[in-house]
Parts: C-alpha cells; structure tokens; sequence
C-alpha cells in the first residue's frame, strides 16, 4: 500500500500539489474522451432544412341530413431534412486546451529546474528551439512582426526557471509551479490584451501545434512499455503465496496483448478490415499512461540518484500527461484527423516495438527470477544482462522501422494536421484563399485525410462552388467517411438537380453507417418526393428509431400520412401517433386533423413566434395550421396574426388571410366578410381563393343571393355546387338541379345525381345564431340579444328583433348600428329596412326615413307593406306635428 500511494510521505503541500495534479490529469483525460467520442460533431453540426408544402384540407364544412358541402382550401405541412453545416471551430475546445496546457507546462519546466545542470540546461534550450518554432510574432503584441513576446517569452520563463534552479534549491515544488503558472498566466493576459489578431488563442493554438504534438508523442514513447511492466506486477506480486511461478501466465497473456497490437498495427496500414472496437487505441494509452505514474517512479528510482521522483519525476511525467491529454483533446475537438491518426500510430506503433524489445529484456534478465518465485516487479528496471539503455534504444529503432513500413506516412499526417490547423484559422479570419492553401498543403500530405477535403467542401460551398464542394466530398468519404460527408454531398447534389445520384450517395452512407438517423430520414425524404410512400414509410420509421432527434422524422410521418394515405387508415394512424412538442410536428398533426375535419381544442404553442416576431417555416405552418383548425374555439389569432403581418411583409397575405377564419367563426363576422369582400373585389392570383371562402361564408349566414355572385367566380365542381345550394336553400331548387345537370353533362359523377335528388328537399342547417336566438327570445336580455347578433349579424329575423329590443330599451345608437351592419350585405331584407325606417325616424332622420319607407315598399309584399305603415304613418305624422308645434 506504501508503494501504491507514494505521496502519503510527502510533506503536506507537496500532498495538496500532487492531488491537485492527478485532478488536472482527470479533466485533461475527460476533456479527450468528451471531445472524442464524436469529433466530428464538435466541428459539424446537424441542422434542420425546413420545407413549406400545401395540402388541400376542408376546414369550411355547411353540413344537412345526409351530406355535407366543404370547400378545399391549404394547410400547410412542414418536411424536414438534416443538413451538415459547413466546418466551424469549437473555441470552447480551444480555451480549454490552453486552460490545461499552461498547468501541464508549468509543472514541466518546474520539474526542468529541480534536475541536474547538464540536464536543466539541454531542457531549457530544447523549450527556447520550441518555443522559437511557435512564430510568435504572429500574434501582433507589440506591433506586426515583432519577435518582442519572444524575447519576453524566453527572458520570463528562462530568468525565473534558472533562478530557482540555481538559487532558490530550497524552494518546494509547488512554488515553482506557482511562480511559472503565474508567468504563463501573465503571457495569456498579455496576448489577450495586446494582440491584434482576430483570434489570437486559435492563432497560438495553430502555430504552437508542433511543440505539444512533440511532448505528447515522447509522452506515449516513455509510457509504451507500462502494460507489459503492468503485466509484470499482475504474475508475480500474488505468486509468493501461490507456491507457483508467474512465468507462463504473464507470458501468455503479454503474446495476446501483442497479437492485439498486430491486429491493430495492421488494421492501421489497411492490410486488414476488421472491427476492434473493444481493442481501441485509446483503451491502450489511458492505461499505460496511468499504470506510468507508478512505472515511472520505479525507473526514476533505478537511476541511483540522477533524478528524484519527489521532487522532479513525478511533476515531469504529470505535466506531460496533462499536456497529452490536452492535445488530443484538441485534435479531436477540432476533428483533425490526421493529428488523431498521428497519434493513434505512435501509441500501437509504439507499444508494439517497445513491447517485444522490453519482453526480450524481460525475459534475457529475469527468466531465472521468474523460476525462483521471486517477485521480479520488484526488480524490474535492474537489469542483469541486457541494459535499459539498449532496450529503449532498440525499442525506438523498432518504432522507426514501423513508421518506414508505413513510408512514414505518421509523419506526413503530423504535417497535414499542422496545416489543417493554419486553415482552421484563417477560414475564422475570412482568408478563404489562404486558408484554402493550406487545405491543400495539407492534402499534399495525406490526400485522403477527412478534414482538410471537408473542409474544403465548406470553402467551396461558402463561395458558391458546388462542382469543388461535390469533389471535396467525394474525397472526404475515401477513407475516413462520415455521414456528414454523405449528407454534404447528397445537399449538393439535389442543388444541380441529380435526383438519383442523391439516393444512390445516401444508400452507400447507410450501408457504411446503417444506423445513421440523418442519412435515414434523408432518403426516406428524397422516395417521398418521388411518391413511393412505402419506401419513405420505412426508411422515416427506422429513422425515428435511430435519430437523436427522432421529432425530425416524426414530423415527416405525418406530412406522408396527409399526402399518401386514405382517411380511414389517417385515423388509425393519427390515433396511434405519439405527440411531440416539436414544433414542426404540432404543424403537421393540424393539418392532419384538418384533412380529417377533427376540430377539438389545442393548447397554443407560444413559442410558435420568437421575441423579435420573426417567423420560421415551422412557425408559420403552425400558425395558419392553428388559425384554421381552431377557428370556431379560439379568437385571439385574429388579433396578433395581423401585427405579425405586418412584420413579416412577405407572409403578410398568408397570416392575414389566416386571421380571418378565427375572426368569421368566433371573432367579428362582419369584418372578416368585409375584409374579404375588398380582397376578392381586388382581384389578383388569390382572388378566386377569396371568392370560394367569401361565397361559402356567406352561405354559413344565409345571404344566399351574394353567396352565388361570388361562387359563380370560381371555376369547377366547387363554384357549381355551391351555386346550386345556395339556389337551393334560397327556394330556387328547380335552377339549382339544372345546374348540377349540366356538370354532370361534362364531367359525369354519381355523387351528383344523388344530390341532385337531394338538393330538392334541402334545408337550412341549424346554427349557433338560431340557438342563441331563440334563448334570447325566450329570456330577452341585452347579453343573450348581443350573443345572437355576434353569431350571425346578417341575419333579417335575428338582426330586426335584436334592434327592436335595444330600441325599446332606449338604445337607439346601438340598435341603429346593428341595422346599418346588416344592412351592408342583406339589403334585400323587409325587415331590417323597416327597423331602419323605424330608427332613422326616432333620430329625426326624415329623408333617411323616406328613403328606408320607399325600400319597404318595393321589396316588401302588400300586406307587409300595410303592416308596417299601419306602425310608420302614426310615428311620422306625431313627429311632423311636434315640428309644426315647435315651429
């Protein structure tokens, strides 16, 4: 347990700095392994591409006994695809890189100051060489070009680290971790403050890359051997009680942990093509790197005081873990691929020469001690015949030999990712032709490398060019492919309209990634356009089980159910659907319940319209989806789609002419009719749409007469039938068969003969306003004569009993107001001209009063004309009297 946990023996602040170490270590560690489990997905998102399509639904229905008569008219269904962005730079990834590799330095440089002069001064001029090759300059503190940070650079490290090296020895570790942390923060403020660049973290990450790739390399070389020491520890620290020797099960069990490094080592350079997922690279150097911080001790320990783990090797070997870890968290939070690949070669490459060097070692020296039962772990690193030297020696000559095997392409992958790097960021700074050099420098290195074409793909598309952005696609799926890429290239191709080489590029993505939700709900969008609904049924189905955003499918469900699927199977399947709060979905599902003439009451969705009253796709469908479907329930979209309207200029007509349903069915009827009526009088494209809707409503409130004259605007079976109910219910039936016999003359149907049959025996429809009405009548009250009018302010019955109640109540201003209201567009109406006659009198109105007398006669019949002056004639001959008096 001593030997375990070795910092138990320090002094307390040495205690405190080597927990807060393995701490760094942890979240440098979490950093890589949040960063790599999608790397693409850091630098790639997934957006959603929304369309807006029609469906012809029926939301205006008059309906008697048998059969009803609807008009069609649009609701709007969303489609959706996922779209991959172009590449973009994490900078979240970018701060954190530098948050760790400023500790992990730190702690490096300060271990530098407690070894040996010889030692500190090769570290000190190894860190200068390196630091010179960062191009700080770059950054513009202190002017353009200017080597100054430089030289402070070097000066601040260089004085202090050789102050405590030469006179402070005393000075305990976490001092000079401190005193080089606070340096190093100072640098970081500095840059901040000073530098001219747009981004200068992303231009010193990008410039500094080589030195960090460097330390993490040498980092995975030191600790290549750890497993196998491991392995060491595993045979022979149990065996003593055993009774047995370790020999062959650590033997057996290394030549498998070797045959996995082949198996890697070949899958590497593509001889083979098998999945060793469970044998990851990653797995490897997480293991050897912490199994190293106990390795390294004991061969730190065997150098007979040369270095001290206490006070310079432990620091050494976390600093460099920490710097490590940053960096391949920053490879792959930035998908550079190449970097990650660099990496990924060292460590098989790495552990698989070093490995069978160091068991040779092991087994030349301590075969003899494996016998005796001895604990060889103990004594490992004190070789009795083959030296540490050599071993590491050939070793690295072993990893050499690998890396030619491979025509050093490691090498060349470590350039092109040092280029990606450069244009990375010039593609931030919008030098897209130099970022698009060093994209290709980069390809000169490793042409098939996934970032340098994808991101060119994005340069390409960023400009307009979708012939290089296919290509870079294209290249971007040879060996690393992604469904991004897939995605990318199939958007591309639906641009230059290659409709089948869409699918086919989206059936080789899924036979890569089968799995893939995106690439899934994409093909089952691009059969949808071509009408194969099986096929789109199945492919958004397998989506929505498989996609991280299974809502995107879901919605494309419904807009197939609408298009594709007959009304008896649209129940069925509605009812079985699971409800979504996605936006996009509530859309759909009501315009679905509007093809199924389903009505029933919907929550609003508030977030349908964002702060600034700026509308998506999805927003828009919803709300005219909304206005339609629960126009008879809901009021208040009449009062806030017209003020978005008008923010919204090229939506203007679609929300507006939504406004209106929930105006007509539970707003204000008379100003949706006039509304409407100005509309169809203007003409333009949508005039005939306005006719249909204004005919059909007008027939809802029993102006048959004016609901002909607008139905008779509008072309085909729906303007006809419309005419011949409106004849119908008007007493004109005999005109109304006729015309349904002459539409039966060009376009036979044998629904028609059965309403034609029908149309002869038809009737008004029973109303809310009929309702209302006769509660009035029966409890006559202001509110139950205000509700009647509200449900039908046309009508002669409701209208003319309402103005005499408020008249006889004194409300002559109120009553006079409903006439005049009726008036405009059921001027044919006995009644309201008699409470117009009747009112214009009681105001002292003469001439209106004349005029509304001579309209009574001509359109009233004789006995109801003799009616009403048997109530007129007394009235006006008292008023005229009460003039002469007055006179």
């Amino acid at each position: 347990m001593k030997e375990l946990f070795f910092w138990r023996v320090w002094s307390s602040s040495e205690r405190r700095i080597s927990i807060a170490a393995f701490a760094t270590i942890i979240l440098a560690l979490l950093f890589f392994i949040v960063k790599g489990i999608d790397p693409l997905a850091n630098v790639i998102r997934w957006d959603v591409l929304s369309e807006l399509s029609e469906i012809s639904t029926v939301v205006d229905i008059l309906k008697f006994d048998n059969w009803q008569y609807g008009i069609s008219g649009p609701s709007n269904l969303v489609t959706e695809q996922f779209v991959a962005s172009t590449m973009q730079t994490d900078f979240i990834t970018i701060k954190i890189f530098w948050g760790l590799i400023i500790v992990g330095l730190s702690s490096i440089l300060a271990s530098l100051t407690t070894m040996p002069r010889f030692w500190y001064l090769t570290g000190m001029v190894a860190f200068i060489v390196l630091v010179a090759s960062a191009r700080l300059e770059t950054l513009g503190v202190f002017g353009e070009g200017s080597r100054t940070l430089f030289i402070l650079t070097v000066v601040l490290y260089g004085g202090l680290s050789y102050y405590f090296h030469a006179f402070r020895p005393d000075l305990g570790i976490g001092s000079r971790i401190m005193g080089l942390l606070g340096i190093s923060i100072f640098l970081v403020l500095l840059i901040t403050f000073l530098s001219t660049v747009a981004f200068p973290a992303l231009t010193a990450a990008s410039y500094s890359l080589p030195i960090w790739l460097l330390i993490s390399i040498l980092f995975l070389l030191i600790s290549a051997t750890e497993i196998i020491a491991g392995l060491v520890w595993l045979s022979t620290s149990g065996q003593m009680k055993a009774g047995k020797s370790g020999f062959a099960n650590f033997l057996v069990i290394t030549i498998l942990y070797l045959l996995s490094l082949v198996l890697l080592y070949l899958k590497n350079t593509r001889q083979i093509d098998w999945d060793l997922t469970l044998l990851s690279p990653v797995y490897l150097a997480i293991a050897a790197g912490i199994l190293g911080i106990w390795g390294f001790k004991k061969r730190v320990d065997s150098t007979n005081g040369l270095l001290s783990f206490r006070s310079t090797g432990f620091w050494l070997y976390t600093g460099m873990f920490i710097v490590a870890g940053a960096f391949a968290g920053y490879a792959a939070g930035t998908a550079n691929d190449p970097l990650l690949e660099v990496l990924e070669d060292v460590v098989v490459n790495g552990q698989l020469a070093m490995g069978i060097v160091f068991l040779f070692y092991i087994i030349i020296n301590f075969y003899a001690v494996f016998k005796q039962n001895l604990a060889v772990h103990k004594v490992l690193y004190k070789p009795m015949r083959f030296g540490l030297t050599q071993t590491r020696l050939f070793g690295f000559a072993g990893v050499v030999i690998l890396f030619s095997i491979q025509r050093l392409l490691p090498v060349h992958q470590g350039i092109a990712g040092y280029f990606n790097g450069l244009g990375d960021l010039y593609s931030n700074t919008g030098e897209y032709p130099l970022a698009e050099q060093y994209y290709k420098m980069a390809l000169q290195q490793e042409f098939q490398n996934h970032k340098s074409n994808y991101a060119l793909a994005s340069l390409a598309l960023t400009q307009g060019d979708k012939v290089a952005g296919a290509y870079y696609f294209r290249q971007a799926l040879l060996k690393n492919p992604s469904p991004q890429a897939y995605a990318g290239l199939t958007g591309v191709l639906m641009q230059e309209s290659l409709f089948f080489d869409a699918i086919f590029s989206l059936q080789e993505g899924l036979r890569a990634f089968p799995e893939s939700g995106e690439l899934l709900n994409n093909l089952g969008m691009l059969y949808a356009k071509t009408n194969v609904a099986d096929s789109a049924h199945y492919y958004l189905d397998k989506a929505e089980k498989n996609s991280k955003r299974p809502e995107v499918p879901a919605t494309n469900l419904l807009a197939i159910w609408a298009r594709s699927t007959d009304s008896g199977l649209l129940d069925s399947l509605a009812n079985n659907s699971t409800a979504q709060k996605y936006l996009s979905w509530q859309a759909n599902w009501l315009a679905v319940q509007n093809l199924r003439q389903k009505f029933s009451k919907q929550n609003f969705e508030n977030d349908a319209i964002k702060s600034d009253s700026s509308l998506s796709v999805s927003g828009l469908a919803y709300l005219v989806n909304y206005s339609k479907n629960q126009a008879g329930l809901d009021s208040f979209p009449a009062t806030f789609l017209p003020k978005l309207a008008n923010k919204n200029q090229l939506l203007s007509e679609d929300l507006s002419l939504a406004a209106l349903y929930p105006e007509f069915y539970s707003g204000n009827k008379l100003k949706a009719v006039e509304t409407l009526s100005v509309w169809a009088e203007q003409g333009g494209e949508k005039a005939k749409v306005y006719h249909k809707i204004l005919g059909h409503w007008l027939l809802q409130v029993g102006l048959y007469d004016l609901a002909i004259k607008h139905l008779s605007n509008v072309d085909g079976i729906e303007g006809v039938l419309g005419q011949a109910v409106g004849y119908s219910l008007s007493g004109q039936q005999a005109i109304g068969g006729l015309l349904l016999e002459r539409m039966q003359e060009k376009e036979p149907n044998a629904a028609l003969q059965k309403l034609q049959n029908s149309l002869m025996t038809i009737k008004a429809p029973k109303t809310k306003a009929d309702s209302l009405f006769a509660i009035a009548q029966k409890s006559p009250s202001e509110k139950n004569y205000s509700n009647a009018v509200h449900a039908n302010p046309f009508d002669e019955k409701i209208v003319s009993a309402s103005a005499s109640y408020f008249r006889q109540k004194k409300q002559i201003p109120k009553a006079y107001s409903i006439v005049l209201d009726a008036l405009k567009f059921n001027d044919r109406a006995p009644l309201l001209w008699e409470e117009y006659t009747i009112l214009s009198l009681q105001q002292g109105l003469i001439g209106q009063a004349d005029e509304g007398e001579a309209q009574v006669k001509e359109i009233s019949s004789p006995a109801g004309y003799q009616a009403f002056l048997a109530r007129y004639q007394p009235m006006r001959a008292l008023i005229e009297k009460q003039r002469a008096e007055f006179k």
